[in-house]
């Protein structure tokens, strides 16, 4: 479904602290478009953390729609300027979620571009950091 797509994926995670942790990976993908939207869909690995599961974003020039399905399940919207709830099952347990996106770019279309995205995340009401994600899509 939709067009092959190498997918690159940096996140760094500020926590309380100010200590810094980044993780990088690059995995293959699908892109389409559906009723004004475009669909990024990837298999997560090890180094994420999350292997097992399936993640998809829905993006909208404004917003952006995370859900994963498979050994994690979450659903979380990010939106600048709004604190957004969501909630992550994992094996050992559900969180709720909330996060606040502080800057959303979108550069994308059916060919490939990029998400830039800058949000605080707190789970269960406990802040845990800041982080930095950068997606870049491209074809293959």
């Amino acid at each position: 479904m939709g067009k092959a797509v190498r997918v690159s994926i940096k996140n760094t995670q500020i926590n309380q602290w100010g200590e810094r942790e980044t993780i990088e990976f690059v995995t293959t993908g699908s892109l389409f478009a559906k009723n004004n939207s475009i669909y990024i869909m990837y298999k997560e690995s090890a180094v994420s953390g999350l292997e097992g599961t399936t993640t998809t974003l829905k993006v909208e020039p404004h917003r952006v729609t995370l859900n994963r399905v498979g050994a994690v399940r979450q659903k979380q919207l990010f939106k600048e300027g709004t604190g957004c709830r969501g909630t992550y099952v994992t094996p050992y347990g559900s969180f709720k979620t909330r996060v606040q996106a502080r800057k959303l770019e979108v550069n994308l279309t059916e060919t490939g571009g990029s998400i830039n995205l800058d949000y605080e995340l707190e789970l269960n009401q406990q802040k845990i950091g800041r982080n930095k994600l950068i997606i870049t899509v491209k074809e293959v």
